[in-house]
């Protein structure tokens, strides 16, 4: 390969690599017990531009969690196994090194929230919402750690 081909091929790369940079789309990890609900924000966040993982309990949140960071986390912290808190203290351990945006979803008012999981820090929605105020939510939660750039 000449040195023209390899510079070119180099360059190539790298604005491929860019490329691939501003097209990526957030992954949202949705942590929630009940199937309908995590459908529901499943298609929404999708059709919002993120993709998603699910975790239908703490414990398997925390694995995922574990295999790498995602950019965003919403969850439920009633959950069966109990492992509610666990994972929002995992989250507020993360700070501005960790997860760029985290929302706590609950039928539970703000106030019964807190005192059983610990500060929200306004990351609260309650139930019923409209899940894509939450995707809006977590768009305006990335913009701000991106430094206000769209990503």
């Amino acid at each position: 390969m000449t040195c023209h081909a390899l510079l070119a091929s180099t360059v190539a790369a790298e604005m491929c690599a860019r490329r691939a940079a501003r097209n990526a789309r957030p992954t949202v990890l949705v942590v929630e017990a009940m199937p309908s609900l995590a459908k529901v924000l499943r298609i929404s966040l999708r059709a919002a531009g993120f993709d998603v993982a699910e975790a239908a309990a703490g414990g398997q949140a925390l694995e995922i969690l574990d295999r790498g960071p995602t950019d965003a986390v919403v969850v439920d912290p009633g959950l069966p196994d109990g492992l509610g808190r666990t994972v929002l203290d995992r989250l507020r351990q993360a700070g501005d090194h960790g997860f760029a945006a985290w929302v706590v979803v609950s039928e539970l008012d703000p106030e019964e929230v807190t005192r059983r999981y610990g500060p929200l820090s306004g990351h609260y929605l309650g139930m019923p919402f409209d899940p894509w105020y939450l995707a809006g939510m977590l768009k305006t939660f990335l913009s701000e750690k991106n430094g206000g750039g769209q990503r």
